[in-house]
């Protein structure tokens, strides 16, 4: 894989939902979201914060963010995987 160039995911944009109808004012503002998440979920974004030094909105944006690679690339018939010395250890699979 020489020819492909690695990103930083926390470099990469996290889109903002859309709106019926967008607007200059609107497209500024973030919005806030309400999340229920099983005592499994929050132990595991909790552990996750922890080891990045991050707080868990910075990991759940992280994470969002790689949810929209895997998901555009999968549109494109690409996949996303973990490599190490040209072989796949894991792919993620977006249904």
């Amino acid at each position: 894989m020489p020819d492909q160039k690695l990103v930083p995911v926390a470099s990469l944009p996290v889109a903002e939902p859309s709106v019926a109808e967008p607007s200059v004012a609107n497209s500024t503002k973030k919005k806030r979201l309400n999340l229920d998440l099983s005592a499994d979920a929050y132990e595991l974004l909790q552990r996750l914060a922890e080891e990045s030094g991050k707080n868990m909105v910075e990991v759940l944006r992280t994470g969002l963010a790689v949810y929209g690679i895997a998901h555009d690339e999968r549109k494109k018939g690409r996949k996303l995987a973990v490599v190490q010395d040209d072989r796949i250890i894991k792919e993620l699979v977006i249904p």
